[in-house]
């Protein structure tokens, strides 16, 4: 793939605003935020002080660190979920720079003298025309069945570094689970289900119970250009890559995407 240089030529034309929390807050606060704003990550500051990055993975992986029983959002605060090695850049970085590094880092805070904003995959990928076409860089797809128990597709995902799997049942695909489904759903369980009768629940949970039935897919032979296109209209981390005779044949992640930019 290729950058088509437009008006974005450095980190300081790509940067985007950033949205903060302090470290102190909840988790449930930090989620409720990037719902809000239509985002996957905040800023955590520390008395006025930026020290890392919150992100709806890290979140995700955080609310289910303790064996398989997922904690509530409410009772966790942000600092337990922050990433604190934070990538900062100047604003003076070239976009093919950039790129390298997102191959590493979710987000890049861009510091300038009078500002700071961040990078993300959104902001790459609307920069950049990849060519090519879906069939040329998708993965093997990443799946699950509908009654698979949620703690053990999260696990899954940690073990796999998987941010999502499409959920197959009799060779066809019935839904996705992401991770930040996973989070949402354990955040609004724990706030009706009693305390003492979470553990059991939480263990019951299952894939169809909480996955996501809209699913955005595009053929082997769609353009690239319209595949990154696709995912920032409908704010999906991937797409599921299908034949002419509909059956699924890959997967295309942001990670895919970044990846195959040059």
């Amino acid at each position: 793939m290729r950058f088509d240089n437009y008006t974005s030529n450095t980190a300081s034309d790509l940067a985007a605003r950033v949205y903060v929390i302090d470290k102190t807050d909840r988790i449930s606060h930090a989620l409720d935020l990037m719902e809000k704003h239509n985002i996957n990550q905040l800023l955590v500051t520390n008395e006025g002080e930026i020290v890392g990055v919150l992100t709806k993975k890290g979140i995700a992986r955080t609310l289910g660190a303790s064996g398989d029983i997922i904690k509530p959002a409410s009772s966790l605060h942000v600092t337990k979920a922050v990433d604190e090695t934070l990538t900062t850049v100047s604003g003076a970085m070239t976009i093919g720079e950039i790129n390298h590094l997102m191959k590493s880092s979710e987000v890049l805070v861009v510091v300038c003298e009078q500002s700071t904003g961040w990078i993300t995959f959104n902001e790459i990928v609307k920069a950049s025309r990849p060519v090519g076409s879906a069939g040329e860089i998708m993965d093997p797809p990443v799946t699950c069945s509908s009654f698979d128990r949620v703690t053990h597709v999260r696990r899954r995902m940690i073990d796999e570094d998987a941010w999502w799997m499409m959920v197959v049942e009799d060779s066809k695909v019935v839904g996705i689970i992401t991770e930040n489904d996973i989070a949402k759903a354990m955040s609004q369980f724990m706030g009706v289900v009693k305390p003492h009768y979470q553990d059991s629940r939480v263990r019951k949970l299952v894939v169809d119970d909480i996955m996501s039935t809209d699913i955005v897919f595009v053929r082997t032979s769609t353009p690239c250009i319209e595949v990154v296109d696709l995912m920032l209209k409908h704010d999906v981390e991937g797409v599921a890559v299908f034949d002419q005779t509909d059956a699924m044949v890959g997967m295309i992640t942001q990670n895919t995407i970044l990846c195959k930019l040059e």
